[in-house]
């Protein structure tokens, strides 16, 4: 029993792996990035620095 949730634990991590590996390769990882930066406001002076 302890090694099948052992190996179903280390299943889930290296398929999450690949999942990242797969956003990363194809840029839905960096367009994230992207989405999530401080700096997509056009620099709206103020604001912008206070987000930085």
């Amino acid at each position: 029993m302890e090694y099948a949730l052992t190996i179903m634990a280390l299943m889930a991590i290296v398929g999450a792996l690949a999942l990242l590996w797969r956003a990363g390769e194809d840029g839905t990882l960096s367009a994230l990035v992207e989405q999530a930066a401080s700096h997509g406001f056009e620099g709206t002076g103020i604001l912008d620095i206070i987000l930085y």
